[in-house]
Parts: structure tokens; sequence; C-alpha cells
């Protein structure tokens, strides 16, 4: 029987001109992830947390421009 080899793949972004977005470098053993490594691109502004700190009404602004 064939030995399955580890390899490294990149995955995203989808498309060479979308600027920021999530990447992830995945250690693949056959079709099992073994690792995953994202690097969260320059768009990712903790949307979230900002959130957080403030009531709806005045995040809804911020949930508008994602």
């Amino acid at each position: 029987m064939a030995e399955i080899q580890s390899y490294t793949m990149n995955f995203g972004p989808q498309h060479p001109a979308a600027h920021g977005v999530l990447r992830l470098v995945l250690e693949l053993d056959g079709e099992v992830i073994q690792k995953a490594d994202p690097h969260i691109g320059l768009l990712h502004r903790a949307t979230e947390k900002l959130a957080e700190s403030k009531p709806f009404n005045q995040s809804i602004g911020y949930m508008d421009r994602l």
C-alpha cells in the first residue's frame, strides 16, 4: 500500500485582487488537516470587539460597512 505523504497547501484568497482577506496555510496528511495557520489580512478590524463596548443602536453603523 502506498504511503500518504503530508504536504502544505495555500488556501485563499480566491482572487489575486482581493487584498487583506483571510488566508490559510494548511498542513495536510492525505485529506485530513493536521495544522491550520491563519493569516488575517488588513481588512480585519475587530468589528465584533468594537461592538461589545457600544449599545446595539450605535453598532449598526459598524455592521452596515462590513
